[in-house]
C-alpha cells in the first residue's frame, strides 16, 4: 500500500506468522481501529473530507494599446505612469508594462467574393496585402484566409511570407460573400498560433449575404478569444449602393467595438495600401500592460477602458472586456 505524507511515498506491509504481507486498505483501516478501541475505548474515527468550491482564479489581464494624438498620428515613448486602466469602471493598479516590441501573429482575413472582382478591388486589395507583408518583423507570422459562400485557409501560419504573397497571386473572385462564417473560422485558426499577440486583419467590400452565422454570435465569440480586429471596408459612391454603405460602417464598428482594434472605411480601392500601412504601423507600435483584477465570484463579462493621463490623446486597446477564468481554488467553505 502506498502512503502520501510530506512529500514522502512509502509501502508499508503486515507480518503475519507466515511472513509479512502486504497491506491492503481494509487491513490498515482494521489495525488503525483496534488500536483506538484499545488505547482511547473508542470507536474509529475517521477525518471528514472538507468541501471546496469553485471560484474565480484571479489571473493577469494582458493587453496591447496603441496611442494616438488628436491628429491620429501614433505616440510612442510614454511611461506606465501616463496611463490608468479601469475594470468595471474601477481604476486598477498596473502590474507589468513595456514598450518593447512582442511578436505577432496575423491571421489575413480576404472577401474574395465576386463584388471585389469590380473596379480592381481584388487586385488592389492583394497589392496592399503584399505590402502589408513586407512590414512584418522577425519572429511575426501570418495566415491567409479568404472567404465566399465559405471560408478557406489558403495558406496556415508561416513566417515564409513569400508563400502568403504567391498564393494572392492565384486568388479570383466569385460567389457570395460569408463574412460571420469567416470571421469565426479565423478565430478558431488564430489558436494555433505560436505568438500569444494576435490580432485579424480583414478586407471586405459589402456586408453579410451567406452563411449561418449571425452578428450577435460574432460579436460574442470576438468577445469571448479577445482577439485584436482590424477591419477595412470598402464603399461604393453608387446611390442604390447607400444602404449597403451605411450597413457597412456600422457593422465594422460594432465588430470592432467588441474585439478591440479598428475600423477603417474607404471608398477607392486605391486607398488600401495606405490603410495597410497605417493598421501596420498601429500593430508594431504598441504597449503592453497587465493588471491582477479585483477578485469576482462571477462569470460575468468585464470591461476594460484604458486612458492616457495627457490630455488630447486617444488610447485604442487591444481587447474592450474579457470574462473571468473560474475553476476549482482549493479553498475550503
Amino acid at each position: 500500500m502506498a502512503v502520501r505524507g510530506t512529500g514522502v511515498r512509502r509501502r508499508i506491509s503486515v507480518s503475519t506468522a507466515h511472513g509479512p504481507v502486504p497491506a491492503t486498505p481494509g487491513i490498515v483501516r482494521l489495525l488503525f481501529c483496534a488500536a483506538s478501541l484499545a488505547v482511547a475505548g473508542l470507536g474509529c474515527a475517521w477525518p471528514q473530507i472538507r468541501d471546496y468550491r469553485v471560484g474565480v482564479k484571479v489571473e493577469l489581464v494582458s493587453l496591447f494599446a496603441t496611442v494616438q494624438d488628436r491628429s491620429g498620428r501614433l505616440v510612442t515613448g510614454l511611461n506606465q505612469d501616463d496611463f490608468v486602466i479601469y475594470d468595471n469602471g474601477v481604476p486598477q493598479q498596473i502590474s507589468q508594462f513595456s514598450r518593447e516590441y512582442i511578436p505577432l501573429s496575423v491571421i489575413i482575413l480576404l472577401d474574395a467574393s465576386s463584388s471585389m472582382d469590380s473596379g480592381k478591388k481584388l487586385d488592389n486589395a492583394k497589392k496592399a496585402l503584399v505590402h502589408f507583408l513586407r512590414r512584418l518583423r522577425s519572429g511575426d507570422e501570418a495566415m491567409l484566409m479568404t472567404f465566399r459562400t465559405r471560408p478557406r485557409v489558403v495558406q496556415r501560419f508561416t513566417q515564409d511570407f513569400g508563400q502568403i504573397t504567391r498564393q494572392l497571386k492565384r486568388l479570383d473572385a466569385n460567389e457570395s460573400t460569408a463574412l460571420y462564417d469567416a470571421i469565426l473560422a479565423a478565430l478558431r485558426e488564430v489558436q494555433g498560433a505560436r505568438n500569444r499577440r494576435r490580432a485579424l486583419l480583414l478586407i471586405s467590400d459589402g456586408v453579410n449575404t451567406h452563411g449561418r452565422t449571425q452578428l450577435r454570435e460574432t460579436i460574442s465569440e470576438l468577445r469571448r478569444r479577445g482577439v485584436e480586429l482590424f477591419a477595412i471596408g470598402l464603399e461604393s459612391n453608387l446611390p442604390e449602393d447607400m444602404k449597403e454603405k451605411v450597413i457597412t460602417r456600422e457593422v465594422l464598428v460594432q465588430l470592432t467595438q467588441s474585439a478591440g482594434g479598428e475600423a477603417f472605411v474607404v471608398a477607392e480601392s486605391k486607398d488600401l495600401a495606405r490603410i495597410c500601412s497605417t493598421i501596420s504601423d498601429r500593430m508594431h507600435n504598441q504597449y503592453t500592460f497587465g493588471y491582477y483584477p479585483s477578485r469576482r465570484q462571477t462569470q460575468e463579462w468585464r470591461t476594460i477602458r484604458v486612458e492616457a493621463k495627457i490630455p488630447g490623446l486617444r488610447v485604442v486597446a487591444s481587447k474592450a472586456g474579457y470574462f473571468p477564468a473560474v475553476e476549482a481554488d482549493g479553498r475550503p467553505q
